[in-house]
């Protein structure tokens, strides 16, 4: 009940945690300077603007959370990836949208609540914490008219699939037969071999190298590459060379005080009562001179706050209902409220303390002032200079940059257009016809929003046909590979050649010389974890043994190695008591096709226009 009273006009905070989003830096890129990213469209949906703005909201904290997550394995390609999947979400959701609204659909403020009273990153200690709450909020900057507005329409989106979910069905038999087969036992024996066990043991003769080099030469031809001069315009670079005064920092302070500002708090006790009664026969024990905190105990239907003598602790304004907020905001110290009503019930409320509004001293923020003076000067210098440089890379060349823009010209090494390790930007543009092959300036590219970049082709090497020595050891390693991995095949389809003869002798005997034994599995179901995944697979592929025999069969075991098994038997068990969890599954997978086809149809319905060239 605590939670939904402070959290009333909050419950979308619950979705910060779910997006993390973090507001993106200032500037995002060169168009933006000049056009401002929200008029800078990235997709049209039935007429319905995306804006690049609201793209790079979405984008920005998912490449950041990969970065961190993948770092150096994180490039251009994943980058590409990424921008796809967040516009074509974008896309969903404006469709979904439409047709909520076409449904009627609403999500209701107590369904926020609910989120929030379950969401356990606002809890500290298993309760729900106010001041881990306003951290979130105020770290990711977020005012609650826009944040409520975009997660309000969020949840009443996710409506639809769970109608689906729940007009979804699985017949009694259907469920019965799957049943069945999700709960089947099988026993099994199985071996592996191991392609690395074999590759030191064949043998290449060099007129084999030489002959698939000569008639796979078209394989082996060095690409086409190219070194670059270029010259970097750098944000951060800039903010190296700002420099204050503690006059200037001073008088930056005074024209940013909002920020350094606390906002006046207020701590107070409720009683909260369902029923009027009640509530009038707890005012007449107050104004009795009974104790509010006994009372509170005794009285309050809030279980959170109850336990505390009604205590809420301390909060701002934006946090509690309305009516309570209007009253608890206007009383005196030490005063005792009438009845307020609002839509918990009936609260009777007494104020213990107030925090004033204070501005924190300029000594105790000094450190953030000067980060924030510093960006916000480097962010005027790059836009100048980025002008600049947009002038100059049409006009000049790379020397004259350097010289009047004062920036260093750099050289790369030389590259392909496979390139990874490079920004996909430069991969590109270097090999455009307008670099590449009429050695002009490019265009200025963007590299990130704070890393700009002009390029010029300084050498060029042709594509060639690498020579037999280049490539002779790759062949070499290639080959052997191939009759490492061929040998364990045919040792597989050998081994169950003899076991299907019953030839034990034989069978023992090359064991013994390739070091194979058998390991022997117990019955166990299909998601087992206690033998890998890929042998399971392959064993409840197999088919059930005849006769009560075992059955035998040789199966490769991903690009290289081979597995033997030996299927002993299968079973199912007679269960009747049907299995909620698969159940639950089957809809859910029902629900999902249901929920894909729909938004399918809604895409083909609707007009879409993407501008790639935008993201």
């Amino acid at each position: 009940m605590l939670g939904s009273i402070r959290n009333k006009t909050k419950g979308w905070v619950a979705y910060l945690i779910v997006g993390l989003i973090t507001i993106p830096f200032a500037l995002f890129g060169i168009n933006e300077y000049f056009t401002g990213i929200s008029n800078i469209i990235v997709a049209s949906v039935d007429g319905t603007d995306i804006s690049k703005e609201e793209f790079l909201a979405e984008f920005n904290p998912q490449k950041r959370r990969l970065q961190q997550e993948l770092d150096k394995r994180y490039d251009t390609e994943f980058d590409v990836m990424l921008k796809q999947s967040i516009l074509n979400q974008m896309i969903d959701k404006h469709l979904l949208e439409q047709l909520s609204n076409e449904l009627s659909y609403e999500t209701t403020a107590g369904e926020l609540n609910a989120i929030i009273q379950t969401n356990n990153l606002f809890k500290e200690e298993g309760r729900f914490s106010l001041e881990k709450y306003k951290q979130l909020l105020r770290l990711n900057g977020y005012t609650a008219a826009k944040y409520e507005k975009v997660k309000l329409k969020e949840l009443t989106q996710t409506q639809i699939k769970y109608n689906l979910l729940d007009s979804a069905f699985v017949t009694p038999s259907q469920l019965a037969r799957l049943q069945k087969l999700n709960d089947q036992q099988r026993q099994f024996s199985y071996m592996t071999i191991q392609t690395d066990d074999y590759v030191k043991e064949v043998k290449v003769d060099a007129q084999s190298i030489k002959d698939f080099y000569n008639n796979k030469n078209a394989l082996f031809l060095a690409p086409e590459q190219v070194k670059i001069e270029f010259v970097e315009l750098s944000l951060n670079e800039i903010s190296k060379n700002i420099r204050v005064s503690d006059n200037e920092l001073f008088n930056f302070y005074e024209y940013e005080q909002e920020r350094f500002i606390t906002e006046e708090e207020r701590q107070a006790q409720h009683i909260l009562l369902k029923d009027e009664a009640t509530a009038h026969t707890v005012i007449v024990l107050l104004n009795s001179g009974g104790d509010f905190a006994k009372l509170a105990k005794q009285y309050s239907q809030d279980t959170d706050s109850k336990v505390n003598a009604g205590d809420l602790g301390f909060f701002t304004r934006g946090v509690m209902v309305p009516e309570f907020e209007k009253k608890v905001f206007a009383m005196k110290l030490g005063e005792v409220s009438d009845l307020v009503k609002s839509e918990f019930g009936y609260h009777i409320i007494k104020l213990n303390n107030i925090k004033a509004k204070t501005l924190k001293p300029f000594d105790t923020v000094k450190s953030e002032l000067l980060d924030l003076y510093t960006q916000t000067q480097a962010q005027k210098v790059f836009y100048n200079l980025t002008e600049q440089l947009a002038n100059l890379a049409y006009e000049a060349s790379l020397e004259e940059i350097v010289d009047q823009m004062d920036l260093k010209l750099q050289v790369s090494d030389f590259f392909d257009r496979n390139n990874t390790q490079l920004n996909s930007k430069i991969v590109i543009t270097a090999f455009s016809d307008v670099v590449l092959n009429k050695g002009e300036n490019s265009e200025i590219l963007e590299l990130s929003k704070d890393k700009l970049m002009v390029i010029r082709t300084r050498e060029k090497l042709a594509q060639r046909q690498k020579t037999f020595v280049e490539v002779e050891g790759e062949i070499k390693a290639y080959l052997m590979a191939l009759l490492a991995k061929t040998f364990v095949g045919n040792l597989a389809k050998n081994i169950v050649n003899l076991l299907t003869d019953n030839n034990k002798e034989t069978l023992k005997k090359i064991m013994n010389k390739h070091k194979l034994k058998w390991h022997h599995v117990d019955w166990l179901k299909r998601d087992s974890n206690k033998v890998e995944m890929a042998i399971i697979n392959k064993v409840f592929a197999l088919d059930k043994p005849a006769n009560g025999n075992p059955s035998y069969s040789a199966q490769d075991l991903g690009e290289s190695d081979a597995v033997v098994i030996r299927l002993s038997g299968v079973k199912t068990t007679d269960e009747k008591t049907a299995n909620i969890a698969l159940e639950r599954s089957l809809l859910g997978f029902e629900s999902n096709e249901i929920f894909v086809n729909i938004l399918e149809t809604l895409k083909s319905q609707a007009k879409i226009k993407i501008f790639s060239r935008n993201l």
